[in-house]
């Protein structure tokens, strides 16, 4: 009876700790959905939308992009574990003598803190971005695609100045001198925006479905003046209609989840960017979530069947000894 009092104390003891093993991994099992783009000197380095683990109550931007680091082997971002990043492959700070490097936006704004100390929330938006905006300038494209019908895109850009005081002024200006890429159906055609930010795109390359979109800007040295489209940004051109609408809108195709979406007033075309896999989708979605309850069952069989062995050595012994 002693015995079997041991071995019912060692079950119940085994079971316990299994079952609190179980509720701390619950606990703990937390993930996020961010969509990360990392935008260098000359093109883009990163683009994909991932399922980020993480434990606590928040996830910063540096928890986003060192997890990024840690799952593509050919992304490396220093200074990310300090919270200033001076480099992202061989893309470093200061490539241009001046006040150029690395800042970051979050759903198309720049925040004014670090990437450490910016909490994230599900189905947000960074772009890590190479620049100069207190130097050379920097602007931030939008689309207008209101007059398509007429083959024409303009491109402005909410752009920051300050005053003596550096109290801050908001004012939208065109983004002028820039090279745009419209993709056609033997590849792409190239034009510069003019003095109101505009191209004009002939009636042959406006064919119905979707054209590649993208739009760049160096200085003379080579320094970003803009920031880039998504790489997977596109405008798709509907078969003219009283009827047809247009939309603007950001889209995550693997995670069928919603960036922005707005109208405008144009009914022939709508623009859309989808955050497609890479060649990384795989190995971040699968082998980077956080520890499932399914790796707690398998610890609870595993102390259960420790506890069951120790008891069977134990009853033989017993017997042996009453032999």
């Amino acid at each position: 009876m002693k015995f079997k009092r041991i071995l019912c104390s060692a079950l119940a003891a085994a079971l316990a700790v299994s079952s609190y093993s179980i509720s701390a991994f619950a606990d703990d099992e937390k993930q996020m959905s961010v969509t990360v783009r990392i935008e260098g000197i000359s093109k883009n380095l990163y683009y994909d939308t991932v399922e980020v683990p993480y434990t606590g109550d928040n996830l910063t931007v540096q928890n986003a992009l060192m997890y990024v680091d840690e799952k593509n082997d050919d992304i490396t971002i220093s200074g990310v574990e300090s919270g200033w990043i001076t480099a992202v492959n061989d893309d470093k700070q200061a490539t241009f003598g001046g006040w150029d490097g690395w800042l970051y936006t979050v759903n198309g704004v720049s925040p004014t803190d670090t990437v450490n100390n910016y909490n994230l929330s599900e189905g947000d938006s960074v772009v890590l971005y190479y620049g100069d905006p207190y130097g050379v300038g920097m602007q931030y494209p939008e689309v207008d695609a209101s007059k398509i019908s007429e083959g024409i895109l303009t491109f402005t850009s909410q752009d920051t100045t300050y005053d003596a005081d550096y109290n801050p002024s908001i004012s939208t200006n065109p983004v002028t001198d820039a090279t745009v890429e419209w993709g056609t159906d033997n590849g792409t055609v190239s034009y510069t925006t003019d003095e109101n930010g505009s191209i004009n795109i002939e009636d042959k390359y406006l064919t119905e479905g979707k054209h590649f979109l993208s739009i760049s800007k160096l200085s003379e040295n080579g320094i970003p003046l803009v920031l880039r489209l998504a790489p997977d940004y596109e405008i798709n051109v509907s078969a003219k209609s009283d009827e047809s609408s247009a939309e603007s809108s950001e889209v995550s195709q693997e995670s069928s989840i919603e960036s922005s979406t707005t109208e405008s007033s144009q009914p022939e075309v709508s623009t859309e960017s989808s955050a497609e896999p890479t060649s990384t989708v795989s190995t971040t979605s699968q082998n980077g979530k956080a520890p499932s309850t399914g790796d707690s069952s398998a610890m609870t069989i595993v102390a259960l069947t420790t506890a069951m062995a120790f008891a069977v050595i134990l009853m033989t012994r017993k017997r042996n000894n009453e032999k």
